[in-house]
């Protein structure tokens, strides 16, 4: 049986921007298999294109260098762990959980988007902070649906544009998340976290286990697109609170 967590709206703090990338912020990586783009889908690089323009590269699982990956040149990294990325991605978190922690608790910046697809095995994954990302046998955890938790954290409106607050799909995400660090941006149907983030030292990790944007509907046909650009730039520039463990700026 799945634990069902259910959360208190987060306290609303201040929203401030960091400079752009390019401005001694470091490098924007997206990554993912070499095997396949996940569902065959380029959502996740049209928005890495808004978000960072000209600006960032793409590396993949099989073949990065997680030393040169995870040094001070590299300011965000977006992790796709979907699809046929999964593995490769399972096997790069388990073989750097400890580097990775590293490197956001030195003010890295780290989104992952997981939304396992094999019906037939389970998953259990752990992420930096004790989060452990997971998935149900035959789709069982898939989502039809996910709300904000709160719906003034600015993913839901900005800087690309309003995207609602309820969104739908077939299926929304495959993957949701437990621990006791978790700080919930978005809840599934089940009220299970499937967009949420952590801080630890001066860096954040936002996760999610949704699936790309072309399965998902929201309040107009663009939202869940602008949805993915918003959690991209929310990732990268929010305002990170003095002490860690607290939520971040909204």
């Amino acid at each position: 049986m799945k634990a069902i967590f259910r959360f208190a709206l987060p306290a609303l703090l201040t929203l401030s921007i960091l400079p752009a990338f390019g401005q001694t912020s470091g490098q924007a990586v997206y990554m993912r298999s070499s095997i396949s783009q996940p569902w065959g889908q380029n959502t996740n690089e049209d928005a890495m294109d808004q978000v960072f323009p000209g600006n960032w590269t793409t590396v993949y699982y099989e073949t990065v260098d997680p030393v040169a990956l995870l040094s001070s040149a590299t300011r965000f990294i977006f992790m796709e762990g979907g699809d046929s990325s999964y593995d490769p991605f399972a096997a790069f978190i388990n073989n750097n959980l400890v580097p990775l922690t590293q490197w956001i608790s030195n003010g890295g910046r780290l989104l992952i988007m997981s939304a396992p697809n094999n019906p037939l095995v389970s998953t259990h994954l752990y992420l930096p902070g004790n989060i452990a990302l997971l998935s149900d046998e035959f789709y069982a955890s898939a989502a039809t649906s996910a709300i904000a938790v709160d719906i003034s954290n600015r993913i839901f409106s900005a800087p690309y544009g309003a995207t609602g607050y309820y969104f739908t799909g077939d299926f929304f995400s495959h993957g949701y998340f437990t621990g006791p660090q978790l700080q919930p941006i978005m809840l599934n149907d089940l009220s299970e976290v499937v967009l949420g983030q952590y801080q630890y030292g001066t860096g954040l990790m936002v996760y999610g286990g949704m699936t790309t944007d072309n399965f998902q509907q929201g309040l107009l046909p663009t939202a869940p697109h602008l949805l993915l650009e918003n959690i991209i730039d929310y990732t990268a520039y929010i305002s990170l609170c003095p002490a860690t463990g607290c939520p971040p700026s909204s």
